[in-house]
């Protein structure tokens, strides 16, 4: 057993600090983000003058030695596998808590960020559990990121007298970035101190042996022109039996050290670190309450209540980590308006000046990637349409927004328009849209990069994206001329699609440079692909009958054991003319695995259709617990961007990469809005379930517009919608006063597909 679910209070309790491989939890703030996996170990890093900057290399270890034995052990990551008597890690909402106990002393090490700021807190708890007074060193490890250049001359660290902590700093000629001091310090005075891994772990040791851990005390050696820093610190204690020891310390990134000064008081000042805690649950117990389900399914419930929000939570501050894509940003905004819209729509508008004026979108900023990516202007008009029906605020169709690159600002039903028409512009010979750099699928990055090659799948998207933006304009009103103009485009794009993309019985996903067709009955390899086929059916196509033939075709084509691969079978030859796609081996990445993100695209799709015992098969093949994927390594609370697929069979259904995935968002609309059917319109709530025969009844709890709908589900032989005891036509209940508690009861039959 990996571990369980602590539901009450919200946390994932890891009993197996061993597993397949390391899990991970994210913990950040707007300024900072932690990846620790179960020891708390992993990088930090911090977006500054636009680019990410590490300020964490990598572990965070606190040592325990006793002084009268002189045995020593690292108590959150015990690397001899000492017989701990307890060893476990609470993965919370905001932070990771490390439990151990070895030898009769109580260890918790727990790990935050504060609410702002380029800073880590660390809260250590040590409490002697024997019956006789313990002698023992404590020494708080952490391995800061100071080398930002090449040149190790221009680095220091030492003790500061006036911040009472270590300060190392990597002060050069001529950089760019300002930030580039690192501070350590604690709300207990040590004893000693090291800056140094080559005083603290020696140059002949190792971080499981410290040659320092041989000595009474540190050297407090300050240092300069180092390679490997270390934030070392000792503390000598002499506890009672019983007595408990709490210590806490801030690691942090500034530009001066009287910035270091005045960051470290306000996280040390007594009191903080349980304030900080209590505001963090604060935050997550406001979005979880958004909307509560109560299915039979138990992990669907944990999932979908908690731990699916916090993902989402994540990819719309830092969308995949390493950058912030802009279609990722915008996806994880489309769900996040159900759950914050004010920060969803202040979100849309900041990525939104990373449009450029042609219509076109940068692929990535924070860091910028310049490759010309094709398809963000295809995203925008969603996330809108999302937050548009989630708040009814159409004001914000007249706010202004600038363009990357430029002075010129525009309102943001502009930068829709602008997207559209350059979409619509950029044809090639088969009438359907030029691939240029890509699209969704980022591996695909050189079949349109000579200015002839045409993605199916864009177009497709083109025409969903121009549906989205034509209700936003019909429901605003007196935008007949745009919509008209739209209406014509989406008829010539849509009959292109049909005859140059349709392949018999499904369709390819474009053709190349050349005219070749790729994901094509005809192509060597990947003769068919997922997104082309489950957008066919959320951009509506063909007419119903059709899509279920569609979709039928990926059941049978697609289909593994344990989700749906993006392409069958997997690229073998390596063609420069497809890009980086073709280059991954077999099964990994886009090349045939199961990518997530895609799978929950056809969940959706499924919905859209009905077909809501395959969407509920779909879900739980994807789980971490699927007995046909027993070796996926997946956090059980958390989504992952892939499993290799089959013909990767040396790591077939493993999952490498958890967290940073469009696909978290996507799932946890594909449950709520289209599972459960309850999903936001202009004018109130529409309910339209399709859940699996096997449930007879859900419940939902649902925050909407200021007012909660408590919304019963329940499948009859008949249709009928009860709100407050009062039957009314349709599936739509309206929009009540702020403040009101909506009893709302769903009577439906369902056609089982």
């Amino acid at each position: 057993m990996i571990g369980y679910f602590d539901n009450q209070k919200k946390e994932y309790v890891i009993k197996d600090m061993y597993p397949l491989r390391p899990l991970l939890n994210y913990i950040w703030n707007e300024e900072i983000v932690v990846n620790l996996n179960q020891f708390g170990i992993g990088p930090s890093s911090a977006v500054n003058q636009g680019d990410l900057r590490r300020v964490v290399l990598d572990y965070r270890l606190v040592y325990i030695k006793d002084r009268d034995s002189g045995i020593y052990y690292a108590a959150n990551r015990n690397f001899r596998q000492l017989n701990f008597e307890r060893f476990e890690t609470h993965v919370g909402l905001g932070y990771s808590r490390i439990f151990s106990t070895y030898q009769n002393i109580d260890f918790e090490l727990t790990l935050s960020v504060p609410e702002k700021d380029f800073a880590e807190i660390m809260h250590i708890k040590i409490k002697n559990s024997d019956s006789k007074v313990r002698n023992l060193s404590i020494y708080p490890y952490v391995r800061p990121f100071v080398n930002t250049t090449w040149h190790i001359g221009y680095n220091q660290g030492e003790w500061d007298d006036d911040l009472q902590g270590l300060i190392f700093e990597h002060n050069g000629f001529n950089l760019e970035n300002p930030y580039q001091t690192i501070f350590f310090k604690s709300d207990f005075l040590p004893k000693a101190y090291e800056t140094t891994d080559d005083k603290f772990i020696g140059r002949y040791g190792s971080i499981e042996h410290p040659l320092a851990l041989k000595n009474k005390s540190l050297s407090n050696f300050d240092t300069v022109s180092e390679e490997n820093f270390a934030c070392v610190f000792q503390y000598d204690f002499a506890l009672k039996p019983g007595e408990e020891i709490t210590i806490n310390l801030v690691i942090g990134l500034c530009k001066e050290r009287t910035d270091a000064i005045a960051i470290a008081d306000k996280y040390l000042k007594p009191g903080y670190f349980e304030e900080n805690l209590q505001r963090l649950d604060q935050v997550h117990e406001a979005y979880i309450e958004k909307m509560v389900v109560e299915t039979p399914d138990e992990y669907l419930n944990t999932m979908t209540n908690v731990w699916l929000k916090r993902q989402v939570s994540l990819g719309k501050t830092w969308a995949r980590v390493y950058g912030k894509g802009f279609r990722d940003v915008l996806q994880d905004c489309s769900c996040f308006a159900s759950l914050d819209p004010e920060t969803a729509k202040q979100k849309l508008l900041y990525t939104l000046k990373f449009q450029f004026t042609n219509g076109n979108t940068i692929r990535m900023y924070e860091p910028i990637e310049p490759h010309p990516y094709q398809d963000g202007a295809a995203w925008i008009p969603a996330t809108v349409l999302a937050y548009l029906k989630e708040t009814g605020d159409f004001d914000l169709l007249d706010e202004k927004v600038g363009y990357y690159g430029s002075d010129l600002q525009e309102t943001v039903r502009d930068h829709m328009l602008r997207g559209l028409r350059y979409l619509y512009s950029e044809k090639g010979e088969h009438g359907l849209i030029l691939w240029r750099g890509g699209d969704w699928n980022d591996s695909i990055d050189n079949a349109g990069m000579q200015g002839r090659g045409e993605s199916v799948w864009l177009s497709i998207a083109t025409i969903k994206a121009s549906n989205e933006f034509i209700e936003i304009l019909e429901e605003e009103g007196n935008q007949n001329e745009i919509i008209t103009e739209l209406k014509a485009e989406i008829e010539k794009l849509k009959a292109a699609i049909l005859k140059n993309g349709w392949d018999g019985k499904y369709f390819i996903y474009g053709y190349d440079d050349y005219g070749n067709k790729v994901g094509s009955k005809d192509s060597v390899d990947a003769k068919i692909m997922l997104n082309p086929q489950t957008w066919a059916v959320l951009a509506g196509i063909f007419d119903v009958e059709d899509l279920h033939k569609l979709m039928d075709v990926v059941e049978e084509r697609l289909k593994c054991d344990y989700g749906y691969l993006q392409c069958a079978p997997s690229m073998t030859a390596r063609d420069p003319n497809i890009g980086r796609m073709s280059y991954f081996q077999p099964g990994v990445f886009e090349n045939g695995s199961v990518y997530i993100h895609g799978v929950t695209f056809k969940i959706v799709a499924d919905c859209l259709l009905g077909r809501g015992e395959k969407a509920y098969e779909t879900i739980k093949i994807l789980a971490y617990d699927n007995p046909l994927n027993p070796n996926s390594g997946v956090e059980p609370y958390a989504v992952s961007n892939m499993y290799y697929g089959p013909e990767c069979v040396r790591k077939k259904g493993y999952a490498p990469q958890s967290w940073i995935t469009g696909s978290a968002g996507w799932l946890y609309r594909g449950i709520t809005q289209f599972l459960l059917g309850i999903s936001p319109e202009f004018s109130g709530l529409k309910i339209n379930p399709v859940f699996p025969q096997a449930w007879d009844k859900v419940k939902v709890s649902r925050l909407f517009r200021g007012s909660k709908y408590e919304i019963e589900l329940i499948r009859s032989d008949v249709n009928k919608l009860v709100v407050n005891n009062q039957e009314i036509e349709g599936n739509i209940v309206p929009v009540y006063p702020e403040n009101s508690v909506v009893q709302v009861k769903y009577y439906f039959k369902q056609h089982i597909f």
